[in-house]
């Protein structure tokens, strides 16, 4: 994860924070997917995460001094997965 751009993990920890997610916190702060669980915890939240910042969007909430938008949901679960295919997880992603 270390290569993954500052702001997706800045969003991915805001949201992991407002939803409670102790265990992608975690992942986050170490920077990196060491299992097959680990895997499908971020794979859940990615899901959770993309829920709100589509209820954020349409509530004009600002995010990290920025509006929030479902494109930026998108661009998240496209950079996380990618970054869990490339760890040989992906016979988790749909």
């Amino acid at each position: 994860m270390k290569n993954i751009h500052q702001p997706i993990k800045d969003i991915m920890s805001y949201y992991a924070s407002s939803l409670e997610n102790k265990n992608v916190l975690a992942i986050l702060e170490k920077q990196s997917i060491d299992s097959e669980q680990e895997a499908k915890e971020v794979i859940t939240f990615l899901d959770l995460m993309s829920d709100k910042i589509a209820e954020d969007s349409k509530a004009n909430v600002v995010v990290l001094q920025q509006p929030i938008h479902t494109t930026d949901a998108e661009k998240i679960c496209d950079v996380l997965e990618d970054y869990i295919e490339e760890l040989g997880y992906e016979h988790l992603i749909e």
